[in-house]
């Protein structure tokens, strides 16, 4: 009788289909990355700036975001959203000529409002903030 199992060919053979599989699957990721990462970095950016604008809320003060925040880094909570927006370009247009590169959001959450352009690999996503209200969204493009 034989013995149960398989032999060192199977193995191979099987060996050898699960890289050429995976091989194509890391193709496939690699031409998704740069799309992927900026709908991180927008998703990261929404939320921050929506964070910011609560803030100015519930602390009844004025609260800011600028290209500044992504350097020093605002506490240990925005941290891993401002990790995911520095990984794409990013500029920021103000609305306040006082403060061009910066959103500014009011004590009660009002904003003179702004556009963030970001662009990674030849892709580009605007978010605006809307004047008066501090209204946060994606600029829907054709």
């Amino acid at each position: 009788m034989r013995n149960a199992g398989f032999t060192l060919v199977e193995i191979l053979v099987v060996l050898a289909i699960i890289g050429m599989t995976g091989s194509v699957l890391a193709l496939g990721l690699q031409r998704r990355l740069p799309g992927l990462r900026l709908e991180a970095a927008v998703s990261a950016l929404e939320e921050e700036l929506r964070s910011r604008q609560a803030d100015a809320v519930i602390l009844r003060q004025e609260t800011t975001f600028s290209l500044g925040d992504m350097q020093g880094g605002k506490g240990v909570a925005h941290g891993g959203r401002l990790r995911r927006i520095a990984a794409v370009d990013l500029q920021i247009v103000g609305a306040d000529p006082s403060f061009p590169n910066t959103i500014r959001f009011l004590p009660g959450g009002w904003s003179q409002g702004g556009r963030l352009f970001l662009r990674e690999a030849g892709q580009e996503k605007v978010i605006l903030v809307d004047w008066p209200l501090g209204t946060v969204h994606t600029e829907s493009r054709p």
